[in-house]
């Protein structure tokens, strides 16, 4: 008898998902300054990163990568894989165990993409047959619910934390120093912000961050952040919009 049993009746199935990471650029070769310049990175935004899944980019020449995971692991954050390596950094990466991965913008050239030809053009038969396996079985999309905004009228205080899930927040007042607000669509507060905004928290880089008076210790949009220490002095306690530029965020005065 076939075996007619669809992706949707198994108890495993692989799904594609858009997911946001960080990346944790690693410019030396050096174990214990690794670790130092991590460890004062974090001390600027304590909390932030605890747990958080990253990637490893190395630009310049390539460290020892299995010492570098077990200190990322020590301060707390989560080695996934590292992002466009070379030849070298790949083979390092998969003697550590670290997945590989490609920037969607990049695209396979040189090496990688006789790599990627050659399985290509073994498997085109297989391809075809999963295609057509795919169509025929229901497919499941997956909605984030859309939620109304979320409106807050009292003063955000030190050690408090706001979240609008799926949708945006208001602030009607001030966040204090040590009190976080975050949201997966846009934030708007229209007092001081001194404490963190996140904004676009589950990877909406289409999110915005709107303050009338701009004072800040860490904001961030879908995981592209700033600390206090590298925001311009021009914008502090200004009104501002910040935006996500090219994986840079953006902060622009406002009249």
């Amino acid at each position: 008898m076939a075996d007619t049993t669809t992706a949707a009746g198994t108890g495993v199935v692989f799904k594609g998902r858009m997911m946001t990471l960080t990346v944790l650029e690693v410019r030396e070769t050096d174990g214990s300054r690794i670790a130092s310049q991590i460890e004062a990175q974090l001390a600027r935004a304590p909390g932030f990163f605890e747990q958080m899944p990253v990637l490893l980019s190395i630009p310049d020449a390539v460290p020892d990568l299995a010492e570098v995971s077990e200190i990322v692991r020590q301060a707390g954050m989560v080695p996934v894989g590292i992002l466009d390596p070379g030849p070298q950094a790949r083979t390092a990466a998969e003697a550590a165990g670290l997945g590989v991965m490609a920037s969607p913008a990049r695209g396979g050239s040189g090496a990688d993409a006789a790599k990627t030809r050659e399985p290509e053009a073994a498997s085109a038969d297989a391809d075809k047959k999963a295609s057509a396996e795919a169509q025929a079985a229901p497919v499941a999309r997956e909605e984030p619910p859309r939620t109304p905004t979320r409106l807050v009228t009292k003063p955000v205080r030190s050690g408090q934390q706001i979240y609008a899930r799926g949708g945006d927040l208001v602030i009607a007042t001030s966040v204090s120093e040590g009190a976080e607000v975050l949201a997966d669509g846009h934030i708007h507060i229209y007092g001081a912000l001194r404490g963190r905004a996140l904004a676009g928290a589950t990877g909406d880089t289409e999110a915005r961050i709107y303050c009338r008076r701009f004072e800040p210790d860490l904001v961030a949009i879908a995981g592209c952040y700033k600390v206090a220490d590298a925001i311009e002095e021009g914008v502090r306690s200004r009104a501002v919009a910040v935006r996500l530029d090219n994986d840079n965020l953006s902060i622009e005065l406002q009249e």
